[in-house]
């Protein structure tokens, strides 16, 4: 039993490949494929995560200034559903899935198996340290892997990233799973070995990284980038939940989010009353010094303070709600900023240039309908989520069908994610890949197919040459594309063959037998 593992082992990135080659000594091992392992760690993790959650929440606390209730709400709770949804059905998943046989390979039988990838290395992210660090694993285990970790930079969430390594080293097996600490430097190391997969939680610029190194190896990589979701509201809206709603997933985190609104895009006809309802919700969430306030968070470091006050004061004259901010106090206060219906200065603005991951929500009032609305997203990277707050039917599936986005969610925010049975990810610029439930254990196995024929009844010799007229009809009856219930019916030839030849047999009935094989064959 490796709980109460209580020796500590820092690694750093120095000890990078020695940690490579004990993972894959471990998976070579077999160690990591028993059904037995991957539930006994399972059990282990979910022991960790109800132990350890008092930790982790403080160490929340001290990076990102999440209050102890909401860092169990949306770091702990989330990974809890995971690791108990794969040990209900880690058994199914593991499952042969059989798969109809083909004419040309009776007698045989076919089936898919999951296959564990190897030794997979996981890379978190800073803004929600615990969950998309924790998440993946919890897939990578149940599916059979060994796990090199590479927790956050310590110059960002250095307490989690800490915290995290403790309790993985403490609770789960050692020569499985293995969390490496530190910088740039750290992820440069991580990168320049070999893996199996590589699944990645960040932004674009390291993304491009990830997968360029990803590439030199031909190593399967998931990417869960980000981007600028927009957040649309239509006048069929009910405003006082949207706002509701949006301000809760706009802010919550300091903005540090990646599937935030991170934009808004509201019917001028409506607008007026939005931006009321809006300055009434922030007021009631959070005060009226939300720096106060036990439920704000604060920006990740002094550095992205500084970035966030620039945007800022390049918004001076638009800002209708915040704008407040201290880079010593990492401060940032909910900000609304108001465009009007002004789109050349709406989109060349400095807050719609890149991805906010600040408390900032940038808004304008569309005037030219729903084509507009289309072709402002559509003129923009996909983005990972699409909001959109509507009750018009047509609206909800032009929307769904006329842009391509990792998700999409219509009258909420962020709560898409609180689904496991929903794959989570994105497409084109917003990322690769999926996991949450069982697509991660799907993303971390290979699907392997497998076959299995019989040396008896090696019935259909006509397709070793040399070939007469007589094997090519015989190759192309067999062969000849059919609809579904004909193709069962000549798979099941066979066998009813067999029946056909005992009934001869018994009652050698006159011409029935022909009769038999000739509707069979007229079917077909």
């Amino acid at each position: 039993s490796f709980l109460g593992h209580t020796m500590e082992r820092h690694y750093e990135s120095a000890d990078v490949p020695s940690v490579a080659q004990k993972l894959r000594a471990t998976f070579r091992g077999g160690k990591t494929k028993p059904v037995a392992w991957r539930r006994a760690q399972l059990e282990k993790f979910a022991t960790m995560l109800n132990e350890c959650s008092d930790k982790l929440c403080k160490a929340l606390h001290t990076d990102l200034n999440r209050s102890m209730h909401e860092g169990w709400l949306t770091e702990i709770n989330p990974v809890q559903h995971h690791v108990q949804m794969c040990l209900d059905n880690l058994d199914s998943w593991m499952a042969p899935e059989p798969v109809m046989i083909d004419p040309v390979n009776i007698p045989g039988y076919s089936y898919v198996e999951a296959e564990p990838l190897g030794v997979a290395l996981v890379i978190g992210a800073w803004n929600y340290p615990v969950q998309l660090t924790l998440m993946p694993i919890v897939g990578a285990i149940a599916a059979g892997n060994a796990v090199c970790v590479k927790v956050p930079s310590d110059k960002y969430s250095a307490a989690c990233s800490r915290a995290i390594a403790e309790c993985v080293h403490q609770y789960l097996d050692p020569e499985a799973v293995c969390v490496v600490e530190g910088d740039r430097e750290a992820t440069q190391a991580v990168l320049a070995e070999k893996w199996d997969t590589i699944f990645f939680t960040g932004g674009c610029f390291v993304g491009r990284m990830v997968a360029e190194a990803a590439a030199k190896t031909l190593t399967p990589v998931v990417l869960e980038l980000g981007g600028k979701s927009p957040c649309v509201v239509d006048r069929t809206a009910d405003i006082g939940v949207a706002c509701r709603r949006i301000v809760w997933g706009g802010f919550f985190n300091a903005g540090q989010t990646c599937v935030r609104p991170d934009y808004i895009l509201v019917d001028d006809t409506i607008a007026d009353a939005f931006f009321i309802e809006l300055k009434k919700t922030v007021k009631k969430f959070y005060g009226d010094n939300p720096k106060d306030s036990e439920y704000f968070g604060r920006l990740i470091n002094t550095r992205a303070a500084e970035r966030v006050k620039g945007l800022l004061e390049q918004s001076a004259g638009k800002i209708v709600v915040g704008g407040e901010n201290s880079v010593a106090d990492r401060y940032c206060a909910p900000t609304i900023v108001d465009f009007g219906s002004d789109v050349t200065a709406f989109e060349t603005s400095a807050v719609m240039a890149e991805e906010l991951f600040a408390p900032i929500l940038p808004v304008l009032r569309y005037t030219g309908g729903l084509d507009q609305v289309i072709g402002f997203i559509n003129d923009r990277e996909k983005p990972l989520v699409l909001y959109a707050f509507t009750d018009d039917s047509t609206t909800q599936t032009r929307l769904k069908n006329e842009t391509s986005s990792g998700a999409t969610v219509f009258n909420d925010t962020l709560m898409h994610m609180a689904s496991h049975k929903l794959p989570f990810g994105g497409v084109g610029n917003s990322g690769m890949g999926r996991y949450h439930g069982k697509h991660s254990f799907e993303t971390f196995s290979h699907q392997k197919p497998v076959l299995v024929k019989y040396f008896a009844l090696d019935w259909l010799v006509q397709r070793y040459p040399p070939y007469s007229s007589f094997d090519v009809k015989v190759l192309q009856f067999v062969q000849e594309p059919r609809n579904g219930w004909k193709n069962e019916l000549l798979v099941s030839l066979p066998k009813y063959a067999i029946f056909a030849f005992a009934f001869y047999v018994m009652w050698k009935p006159t011409g029935i037998l022909k009769m038999l094989f000739q509707s069979i064959a007229d079917l077909l």
